[in-house]
Protein backbone atom coordinates (compact mmCIF):
# COMPACT_ATOMS: atom_id res chain seq x y z
CA UNK A 1 0.00 0.00 0.00
CA UNK A 2 1.12 3.45 -0.47
CA UNK A 3 0.54 6.63 1.77
CA UNK A 4 -2.39 7.61 -0.72
CA UNK A 5 -3.78 4.28 -0.25
CA UNK A 6 -3.63 4.76 3.50
CA UNK A 7 -5.03 8.20 3.71
CA UNK A 8 -7.86 7.17 1.43
CA UNK A 9 -8.71 4.08 3.53
CA UNK A 10 -8.63 6.42 6.49
CA UNK A 11 -11.22 8.52 4.65
CA UNK A 12 -13.57 5.29 4.24
CA UNK A 13 -13.39 4.82 7.41
CA UNK A 14 -14.15 8.10 8.64
CA UNK A 15 -11.03 9.11 10.27
CA UNK A 16 -10.82 12.04 7.99
CA UNK A 17 -13.67 13.58 5.54
CA UNK A 18 -11.53 15.17 2.69
CA UNK A 19 -9.29 13.87 0.01
CA UNK A 20 -6.14 14.36 2.03
CA UNK A 21 -3.88 13.24 -1.05
CA UNK A 22 -5.35 16.30 -3.45
CA UNK A 23 -5.03 18.44 -0.86
CA UNK A 24 -1.65 17.37 0.11
CA UNK A 25 -0.36 17.44 -3.52
CA UNK A 26 -2.50 20.83 -4.11
CA UNK A 27 -5.33 18.87 -7.13
CA UNK A 28 -8.82 19.29 -7.21
CA UNK A 29 -10.13 16.94 -4.49
CA UNK A 30 -11.55 13.51 -6.20
CA UNK A 31 -14.01 12.75 -3.11
CA UNK A 32 -16.11 14.68 0.00
CA UNK A 33 -17.09 13.03 2.58
CA UNK A 34 -16.33 9.15 3.62
CA UNK A 35 -16.38 7.59 0.56
CA UNK A 36 -16.34 3.25 0.42
CA UNK A 37 -12.84 2.42 -0.12
CA UNK A 38 -13.50 0.31 -3.06
CA UNK A 39 -15.34 3.45 -5.09
CA UNK A 40 -12.53 5.95 -4.50
CA UNK A 41 -10.48 6.52 -7.67
CA UNK A 42 -7.28 4.99 -7.86
CA UNK A 43 -5.14 7.45 -9.86
CA UNK A 44 -4.77 11.28 -8.80
CA UNK A 45 -4.51 13.93 -10.94
CA UNK A 46 -1.81 16.03 -12.15
CA UNK A 47 -0.20 17.77 -9.70
CA UNK A 48 -0.18 21.47 -10.26
CA UNK A 49 3.71 22.30 -11.65
CA UNK A 50 5.87 24.10 -9.68
CA UNK A 51 8.16 27.49 -11.03
CA UNK A 52 11.73 26.45 -12.05
CA UNK A 53 13.05 29.76 -10.13
CA UNK A 54 12.37 31.71 -7.44
CA UNK A 55 11.37 34.96 -8.74
CA UNK A 56 9.01 38.07 -7.02
CA UNK A 57 5.76 38.89 -9.48
CA UNK A 58 4.56 41.86 -8.45
CA UNK A 59 1.03 43.09 -8.65
CA UNK A 60 -0.05 45.29 -11.42
CA UNK A 61 -1.89 47.75 -9.19
CA UNK A 62 0.17 49.88 -6.63
CA UNK A 63 -1.48 50.94 -3.35
CA UNK A 64 -2.04 54.39 -2.79
CA UNK A 65 -2.80 55.87 0.80
CA UNK A 66 -5.44 58.38 1.41
CA UNK A 67 -5.04 61.89 2.17
CA UNK A 68 -6.07 61.76 5.34
CA UNK A 69 -4.04 58.74 6.13
CA UNK A 70 -0.65 60.67 5.17
CA UNK A 71 -2.06 64.29 6.79
CA UNK A 72 -2.30 62.05 10.38
CA UNK A 73 0.35 60.36 10.13
CA UNK A 74 2.41 64.12 9.33
CA UNK A 75 0.53 65.45 12.31
CA UNK A 76 1.87 62.31 14.56
CA UNK A 77 5.55 62.53 13.64
CA UNK A 78 5.43 66.13 13.61
CA UNK A 79 4.05 66.30 17.28
CA UNK A 80 6.71 63.00 18.50
CA UNK A 81 9.59 65.74 17.16
CA UNK A 82 8.46 68.99 19.11
CA UNK A 83 7.50 66.57 21.82
CA UNK A 84 10.59 65.21 22.23
CA UNK A 85 13.07 68.68 21.12
CA UNK A 86 11.09 69.77 24.10
CA UNK A 87 12.99 67.54 26.44
CA UNK A 88 15.92 68.63 25.34
CA UNK A 89 17.91 70.88 27.48
CA UNK A 90 20.15 72.38 24.60
CA UNK A 91 16.70 72.63 22.50
CA UNK A 92 15.45 74.83 25.27
CA UNK A 93 18.16 76.80 26.03
CA UNK A 94 18.60 77.85 22.35
CA UNK A 95 14.48 79.40 21.81
CA UNK A 96 15.27 80.96 25.21
CA UNK A 97 18.18 83.50 23.59
CA UNK A 98 16.54 84.63 20.61
CA UNK A 99 13.54 85.28 23.25
CA UNK A 100 15.79 87.15 25.19
CA UNK A 101 17.55 88.74 22.63
CA UNK A 102 14.41 89.91 21.03
CA UNK A 103 13.67 91.23 24.63
CA UNK A 104 16.48 93.20 24.83
CA UNK A 105 16.26 94.39 21.22
CA UNK A 106 12.92 96.24 21.72
CA UNK A 107 14.00 97.66 25.46
CA UNK A 108 16.90 98.95 24.17
CA UNK A 109 14.43 100.92 21.30
CA UNK A 110 11.70 101.57 23.23
CA UNK A 111 11.57 105.47 24.74
CA UNK A 112 12.55 105.79 28.02
CA UNK A 113 9.81 107.60 30.44
CA UNK A 114 10.82 110.96 32.03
Amino acid sequence: MSWVNDLDALASAGVIDFDAPAFIRGTPPRYYGNPALQTIPSNLPQIQSQPVNDEFKSSSTPVYNPFWKKALFTGIAAAGVIFGASKLKCVKNLLKKPFNGIQNLINKFKPKKP
